[in-house]
């Protein structure tokens, strides 16, 4: 493990010799789809203020005008919830996301289904640069850049707080003979740049994919 404070490579639950502090055993990360559902509400209230706004200014023409007049508001209305409604989807599906880092092993409780690899096991570590509609949640990963980023001092900061950025663990081949393949992407898990710190800490650094 590292220490959280000093970053200086400790085995967990032993104090830290750079600075005396007690290391976790465990470190867990979870999902952000607490995120996405804030950041698409403020996109839903930003649309119903603007409109509102138009619509006392006069804004839209005799168009607006009688298709409001027509009983037509439900047409608005979706129009304004949509975004919240895709928030609240996305918050369902990541609300149970988590990824759990130990000296032995790394593992990821998913909507996905779950996942477990230990250190030794993983033959392979890369970074990948993907387009967003390739990533687990597509193009809706592009609000992930109005997340707050973590720790600043992260040597990973910028470079995982990029969308497309992927990175994947590959294990053992399972009874098919397919590798087992574990993908750390940017905009499912909280305090990614920490996580990449660690995951390097015993693996080295990621290979370019």
């Amino acid at each position: 493990m590292l220490c959280p404070d000093c970053k200086t490579a400790t085995p967990g639950g032993s104090l830290c010799p750079g600075c005396g502090h007690t290391v976790p055993e465990r470190e867990t990360f979870a999902g952000q789809g607490g995120r996405y559902l804030a950041v698409l509400a403020g996109v839903s209230a930003t649309l119903l203020a603007v409109s509102l706004l138009a619509r006392a200014l006069g804004a839209g023409g005799p168009v607006l005008a009688r298709l409001y007049a027509r009983g037509w508001q439900w047409l608005y209305a979706t129009f304004v919830a949509t975004p919240i409604i895709v928030g609240l989807y996305y918050w369902f599906v990541l609300r149970e996301e988590e990824i759990a880092v130990t000296d032995e092993a790394i593992s990821r409780r998913s909507h996905w289904g779950d996942e477990h690899l230990r250190w030794a096991d993983v033959h392979a570590y890369r970074r990948l640069s993907l387009p967003l509609r390739q990533t687990r949640l597509g193009r809706l990963t592009w609000f992930s850049r109005f997340f707050p980023r973590g720790r600043p001092d992260s040597a990973h900061g910028r470079l995982s707080g990029w969308p497309g950025a992927t990175y994947e663990l590959a294990g053992p081949p399972d009874a098919q003979g397919h590798s087992l393949i574990m993908r750390l992407e940017p905009g499912t898990i909280d305090d990614m740049a920490w996580l990449l710190e660690l995951v390097q800490e015993h693996l080295g650094p990621p290979q370019e994919g």
